[in-house]
């Protein structure tokens, strides 16, 4: 059942791991990217670069605009000359004139209207819409074209509209044929315009003249020096760059067999560095590695950082990725688990994100530092303030590198720095904040536990704790002695303290049941094991372990506490009662199976230490006098014992840390156990001691 269940496991892991992978290759950039990234008036920091191929220097986008609005001011409108509209105007105009006028005067008129109109025809009329739109457009001159779609120049100002015609036919009116009569005449009946709007050449010609503008300004030959390390990118060196960027993306015609390769190229990078994260878990984090939430949480938290990463390259602007709080992937990790296994995910995060950012070097200076802060200040995470200072030292953080690396570049700070990037690490900051509800939200999505809920645990008027006090004060006392030597010997070691001093208050709730089975529980000589074999006593103490398992689920109790009492004791033996059956049944085959706890061994640092300061703190009872020499050689003895029964085999703590938790709890016990000096009696003479 085990070993299917391990298989399954595995699968699942695997699963994982191809699905991160996949995920993350599919949010990768499909289009031709340009290896050199570069800013205005930033320094080139590549090496020399040169042509490997003439390209025109194309002008920007700025000055494009300039120039095509330059030929929309200047836009030449087109009119056709209907000379019909003349003829047909002459005729009306006598026309009316000989309805309207009789006598010798009515020639005059006639030859007068005749003169002038044929001066303006000539010059052109056209409509007063029309030529309100000319003049507004601020051209100089219009096109009238003639037969064979001749065009001739025409200035705006000597043409005429119709009410500039008839204001001209008015003004200028001899004064001798200037009365009455000349009022009643209606130039609308036979004046109109002869210039004809031509829209469709007009919109042609300004076509033409947009096709006419050039895109480019000059050219760059092969081999011709560009930048070289360290130059300030100016203007004009921008231009090229961007040029030599459009004319080296534009010449990339990537083949299938190209994408193919890409695609397996960046598997590759991405299975690596997740391979690599893997690989650390199953060496240094086995337990973890073990569990598939481990492995959920942390691929998923890497995979949702790398995509959105991604999304933010390609559809924003680069400078936009110091949004996202990466810092927030360490501040949740360790709190779950510890501070490497919180760097190595933040790292792993980092190294993937750096293949979508435009300025790979700045960002991992940028996010390095910050994600070691953010451990920093959130290890041992307690109250939700940290939070809050966790997310201003994380800013501070990117600002000071930030400022730090844009000196490093010679760059003019107010002028050359992008001041828009600290609204972006503030932002980035606050985002922190939203780690509190994460938190919460992972602990009761995957079962994990966090600080907080240690704390709440470790206060012992919780129901638990409370009535452990009271039906089992030896223990609860002995709890009390083990939490705290626990939690000394963790702080020097580097552990968790909060779950080493909670997991030690909890790992003997199990004699709840049958307490005055216990030596620090028996008074007034009672002793129940006098009754029982010694097979039958161990089965009762052996109990305790399981009987700790079933009060904690039934209490609702983190499984990290459960596994504190699963391995407290480890796979070791009832030794007092494995060594007095021995001693009765000399000779014997002793089933051990009836005096060994059911383990498993301690797999984490903390699991550890509780399992050797229980040990030290029992065995320290039995002391008949308590002096250095006794403490040490005890302490001694009990870790000695432990280290050769390989009960530590699978916990992180190394050879060299066991000198640190020796000393420390030779000290903590000669505190615990210090002879204290005798009060001196007060003697009167002739006068009683007694007050």
């Amino acid at each position: 059942m085990a070993a299917k269940k391990e298989s399954i496991n595995i699968v699942n892991r695997v699963l994982l791991f191809i699905a991160s992978v996949v995920i993350i290759m599919l949010s990768y950039p499909k289009d031709a990217q340009f290896q050199y990234q570069y800013e205005l008036g930033k320094p080139w920091q590549y090496d020399l670069l040169t042509a490997d191929f003439d390209f025109p220097i194309y002008k920007d986008k700025a000055q494009l605009r300039a120039e095509r609005e330059d030929v929309l001011n200047n836009k030449v409108y087109y009119f056709y000359d209907n000379n019909d509209i003349c003829t047909d105007a002459l005729k009306k105009m006598r026309t009316y004139v000989e309805q309207l006028i009789e006598g010798e005067t009515e020639a005059q008129y006639i030859s007068y209207l005749k003169r002038e109109m044929e001066y303006m025809y000539k010059s052109g009329i056209m409509e007063d819409s029309q030529y309100d739109v000319v003049h507004e457009s601020g051209s100089d001159h219009i096109v009238v074209l003639g037969d064979n779609n001749m065009g001739k120049l025409r200035g705006r100002n000597d043409v005429y509209s119709l009410s500039k015609a008839k204001k001209h036919i008015r003004n200028n009116m001899p004064e001798h044929l200037k009365h009455e009569i000349f009022d009643k005449i209606n130039l609308d009946a036979f004046l109109s315009a002869n210039l004809v709007f031509d829209e469709d050449i007009t919109d042609k010609a300004l076509s033409e003249e947009y096709k006419s503008i050039s895109a480019t300004q000059g050219m760059v030959q092969r081999g011709e020096r560009i930048i070289d390390r360290g130059e300030i990118v100016t203007e004009q060196k921008f231009l090229i760059l961007n040029s030599l960027k459009q004319e080296t993306l534009s010449n990339m015609t990537i083949t299938s067999n190209q994408k193919i390769m890409s695609l397996m190229g960046i598997m590759l990078i991405i299975a690596i560095f997740l391979g690599l994260f893997y690989l650390y878990s199953y060496i240094f984090r086995k337990h973890f590695f073990q569990t598939t939430q481990y492995c959920i949480l942390t691929l998923m938290l890497i995979t949702v950082y790398a995509v959105m990463t991604s999304l933010i390259v390609q559809f924003a602007e680069h400078e936009l990725v110091y949004l996202i709080p990466y810092a927030l992937i360490p501040m949740v990790i360790s709190t779950f688990y510890d501070t490497r296994t919180a760097l190595f995910t933040h790292w792993t995060t980092v190294l993937i994100c750096v293949l979508f950012v435009a300025k790979p070097l700045e960002f991992v200076m940028l996010q390095i530092p910050a994600g070691m802060i953010s451990i920093y200040m959130s290890k041992d995470l307690e109250d939700r303030s940290q939070f809050m200072r966790t997310a201003l030292a994380v800013v501070a953080t990117y600002c000071f590198i930030y400022f730090s690396f844009n000196l490093l570049l010679n760059v003019e700070f107010v002028s050359g720095a992008n001041m828009w990037m600290f609204l972006w690490f503030v932002i980035n900051g606050i985002m922190l904040l939203f780690a509190y509800p994460l938190v919460f939200f992972v602990e009761k999505t995957f079962k994990f536990t966090s600080n907080v809920t240690l704390l709440e645990l470790s206060n012992t008027n919780t129901p638990l704790l409370r009535q452990l006090s009271e039906e089992a004060p030896g223990t609860f006392q002995h709890s009390s002695q083990v939490s705290n030597l626990a939690a000394d010997v963790t702080s020097h070691l580097g552990g968790n303290t909060l779950m080493a001093r909670t997991g030690a208050l909890y790992h003997d709730i199990g004699k709840l049941r049958h307490p005055a089975f216990y030596t620090e529980n028996q008074y007034n000589g009672v002793n129940p094991h006098v009754r029982l074999k010694p097979e039958e006593s161990a089965t009762v103490i052996i109990s305790h372990v399981r009987n700790g398992v079933e009060i904690a689920k039934q209490n609702k109790l983190p499984q990290c506490l459960i596994d504190i009492i699963m391995t407290h004791h480890a796979t070791g033996k009832a030794k007092f009662f494995y060594n007095t059956w021995i001693n009765e049944n000399p000779g014997k085959q002793i089933d051990e199976s009836k005096f060994t706890y059911d383990g498993p061994n301690p797999f984490t640092k903390e699991q550890g230490i509780i399992m050797i300061c229980d040990a030290v703190e029992a065995a320290s009872r039995s002391l008949s006098e308590y002096t250095d020499d006794s403490i040490g050689s005890l302490v001694d003895k009990i870790i000695d014992g432990i280290l050769q029964d390989h009960f530590l085999d699978n916990t992180p703590i190394k050879m060299n840390q066991m000198e640190i938790i020796k000393s420390v709890l030779k000290e903590r016990l000669r505190n615990i156990y210090h002879t204290r000096v005798a009060y001196p009696d007060i003697n009167f003479k002739g006068k009683s001691n007694f007050f």
